[in-house]
């Protein structure tokens, strides 16, 4: 299996742009979430909507955003069946394959990257430096 991605954040708090500049320059373009994971979808069940909140409150902090609604919506979803007891064995791996992307296994928490922390929260000029950023 190939190794994870390291994202930009990471590596440039190591110092590896100094090195090779390229890499940035190739990463320039990388999109960034703008907003936090929000409320369920309004036709979810009663039931898928109790596990997207249960679900938004034990992700890892700052691992889920507005970008993530469909992974999550997808793992609320096959949740909701496997409570049921009515899920498949593959839904069971897709489910799983949710939760790992998510950094909901032991395994899987060394391998998810947090978005940092900072000046973006407080900064009221960080919405003009993203150019794709869509203002509220």
């Amino acid at each position: 299996m190939p190794r994870p991605r390291t994202p930009t954040a990471i590596l440039e708090a190591r110092g590896a742009f100094i090195a090779h500049p390229e890499r940035k320059t190739e990463r320039a373009n990388e999109p960034t979430p703008i907003g936090d994971l929000g409320r369920s979808p309004k036709y979810f069940t009663k039931e898928e909507k109790a596990i997207w909140k249960e679900l938004s409150q034990i992700i890892p902090p700052r691992v889920a955003a507005n970008c993530d609604r469909v992974l999550v919506e997808i793992a609320c979803q096959l949740m909701a069946k496997l409570r049921a007891r009515t899920i498949l064995v593959g839904e069971q791996a897709q489910l799983l394959g949710c939760l790992s992307k998510l950094g909901m296994t032991p395994a899987d928490r060394s391998r998810v990257h947090a978005a940092p922390q900072g000046k973006e929260e407080n900064d009221p000029w960080a919405q003009f430096a993203q150019p794709n950023a869509q203002t509220q």
